[in-house]
């Protein structure tokens, strides 16, 4: 019942507030290993598949790999299983990955749920019914933790009993030694995924300042992040003439002059909400705006005594919205409770067209794809050594910054009203983007060698005589590859993958799956393991 009441938490936390993030697979497995009573085990299942996980992100509502549950729900069966637990993991990862995979599936059925109660919102919204509203708002959520709930349940179910143990000790050493070769090559997809979505051809060249510091001046990871937001700030004090970002602003309309109407009460009311819930009701349809709506039901309610302009108001905002809910909705927010406060309404749904779509660029790209990439890779990265201090600091450092940012957002756009476009079309958020992707490429390059763990066993015998007599000489060829460059295979491997991805266009699944098989083939056979064989 634990692990269900925490996969549940999950996957409301990634939807409303973004507390630790803990749909995320490093915090999901984390806290399952603790309550299965094997956090080691947690810490590696956890870690493996979010390193595995990096750039996949459910941009525009995409359906992706489940790797919250599959991180739990292989915690789990994990537990149960026979073997140490390098093995247990082994299993573990076997079973969350394909797992994360299939249950993918069900994601859509929620949607398709919350999608059909967004017109039962409709109805409530014509009659005025702010009870109505908000209780469908919640509602939504059900089918969105169903889906996730229910099978983590039947595992949890499944692991109390001693079928997992039975079954797990008649499994081949081969196979676990192939599934942990496949657990250290799967971070490879992940950082494929990202060098996809970033400026490669541009950028390439800041890899090697990361992989220079890890593989030859052998900095800590977050040192080489350091010697990234060094760069970062350099490269764009230097870059400043370049074209920034323009914003679309929106139809002209009289300045917003933000009077008393509004008491700090009623701001705090439309903050919280938003900041609680604002994506448990996303649907299909409309994405994110039943809770934007919600949000706004207090102003709304303030400001338009008349039933008629009140009905008005709230069908207005249940129109499509969808952006960044953490740099750019807040912003949004803020901005359209100043234009309704200010009377001009249309100016309001207007502002928020003109600015949803920039600033889910801006957002997506800032928080997720790099922001989230580079904290989540350097707590995975210490979590895969056993230390706990990688799923905390991930937590930290999503708890704090997230809720301060969204908290200013919000502040600064009611302040400013109408007057956000022209400010966003400065460009200071453009180079924020910016720096944040020098930032990325040089934290990435650090990561690679550091993460994608393998190395090859094979060895070259050459027999030469030497005074009449035959003498066999072993050279081991990671020796050679090392003296070469060091950390070549883990490079070659996500050079390997990317051109599965980028180049040959393979779907993710497609990619993992094919890690996955070379790594028990090379594993099993035992050509590669993760790390050379200690030397006697």
């Amino acid at each position: 019942m634990a692990l269900t009441l925490w996969a549940i938490y999950c996957t409301y936390d990634g939807l409303g507030p973004f507390l630790i993030y803990a749909q995320r697979p490093l915090i999901a497995g984390s806290v399952a290993g603790l309550i299965t009573g094997h956090p080691l085990l947690g810490l590696l299942i956890g870690a493996t598949l979010e390193l595995a996980a990096l750039g996949v992100y459910t941009y525009g509502g995409a359906t992706i790999p489940d790797y919250q549950t599959g991180a739990i729900v292989g915690t789990a069966l994990a537990a149960g299983a026979a073997g140490a637990p390098a093995a247990q993991a082994a299993i573990g990862i076997g079973v969350g990955l394909p797992a994360a995979i299939l249950l993918s599936a069900l994601d859509p059925v929620g949607k398709m749920v919350t999608t059909a109660l967004v017109h039962r919102a409709d109805g409530y919204a014509a009659d005025g019914n702010a009870r109505g509203l908000a209780m469908i708002h919640w509602v939504s959520l059900v089918p969105w933790v169903a889906v996730r709930a229910i099978p983590t349940f039947l595992a949890a179910l499944a692991a109390s009993g001693g079928l997992v143990k039975d079954i797990t000790a008649s499994i081949p050493a081969g196979f676990v030694q192939g599934m942990t070769l496949a657990g250290s090559l799967l971070p490879a997809v992940g950082f494929a995924l990202l060098l996809g979505m970033m400026e490669l051809s541009r950028y390439w060249y800041l890899l090697l300042i990361g992989f220079v510091g890890f593989a030859y001046l052998k900095l800590p990871v977050l040192g080489i992040a350091l010697i990234g937001v060094a760069v970062a700030m350099l490269f764009v004090t230097l870059k400043r003439d370049e074209p920034v970002l323009a914003v679309p602003e929106a139809p002209a309309a009289e300045e917003s002059t933000v009077d008393s109407r509004l008491t700090k009460q009623d701001l705090r009311r439309v903050f919280r909400r938003y900041f609680w819930s604002s994506q448990i009701s996303w649907n299909y349809e409309r994405m994110q705006a039943l809770g934007f709506a919600y949000s706004m039901e207090p102003v709304l309610r303030r400001l338009y005594p008349e039933k008629a302009d009140y009905v008005a108001g709230l069908q207005r905002h249940l129109q499509f919205f969808n952006t960044s809910v953490l740099v750019g909705g807040p912003l949004i927010l803020g901005s359209s409770v100043a234009l309704e406060e200010a009377g001009t309404p249309k100016s309001a749904a207007s502002t928020k067209v003109a600015l949803m779509g920039p600033m889910a660029g801006i957002g997506d790209t800032v928080v997720f794809a790099l922001y989230n990439s580079i904290i989540f890779t350097m707590g995975a990265s210490w979590a895969l050594q056993g230390n706990w201090l990688g799923p905390a600091f991930a937590a930290v450092m999503v708890l704090v910054p997230y809720a301060l940012i969204r908290r200013w957002q919000f502040s600064f756009a009611y302040r400013e009203g109408k007057r956000l476009a022209g400010h966003l079309a400065a460009g200071a958020l453009a180079r924020v983007a910016q720096g944040a992707t020098v930032l990325g490429f040089v934290v990435l390059g650090g990561f690679i060698p550091s993460i994608v763990k393998v190395v090859t066993t094979l060895t070259y015998r050459q027999t030469t005589t030497v005074q009449g007599q035959p003498v066999t000489q072993s050279v081991a060829i990671q020796d050679r590859l090392d003296e070469l460059l060091p950390f070549l295979l883990p490079v070659l491997v996500t050079a390997g993958v990317y051109l599965l991805t980028v180049k040959a266009r393979l779907r993710p699944v497609w990619v993992i799956g094919i890690v996955v098989v070379a790594g028990v083939v090379l594993g099993w056979l035992g050509w590669f393991a993760p790390s050379a064989p200690a030397k006697s």
